[in-house]
C-alpha cells in the first residue's frame, strides 16, 4: 500500500514538473508574442488624418452664398412689393365694381 501511494506521489511530482515545464514555455512563447506585438506597433506609423480644405474653393462658395443671400432678399422685398400692388388693386378693383353697382342700380 505504502508502495502504491509512492509511486502515485512520484506519477503527481512528474505531472506537476511537467505542467510547471509547459506554463514557462507557454509564459516565455508569451512573452516574446508581446515584444513582437510592440515592435510591431512602433514600425507602423500612426497616421493622422489632415482635413484637407479647398481655400480658393471655399472663397467662391462663400461668395457665392452671400450673393444669393442678396438674391433672396432682394426677390422677398419684390414679392413684399407685388403683394402691396396687389391689395391697392383689388381695392380699387372692389371700390368700381361697387361704383358700378351702385351706378347701375339708380
Amino acid at each position: 500500500m505504502e508502495e502504491a501511494k509512492k509511486q502515485e506521489n512520484e506519477k503527481l511530482q512528474s505531472a506537476l514538473h511537467e505542467m510547471q515545464l509547459q506554463f514557462k514555455e507557454t509564459k516565455s512563447l508569451l512573452q516574446k508574442e508581446r515584444e513582437a506585438a510592440k515592435r510591431e506597433v512602433e514600425r507602423v506609423p500612426v497616421i493622422q488624418e489632415v482635413p484637407v480644405v479647398d481655400h480658393p474653393l471655399l472663397e467662391k462658395l462663400t461668395s457665392e452664398n452671400e450673393q444669393l443671400k442678396t438674391l433672396v432678399t432682394s426677390l422677398e422685398k419684390k414679392i413684399d412689393e407685388t403683394a402691396k400692388r396687389y391689395e391697392e388693386a383689388n381695392k380699387i378693383s372692389e371700390e368700381r365694381l361697387k361704383q358700378a353697382l351702385d351706378a347701375e342700380s339708380k
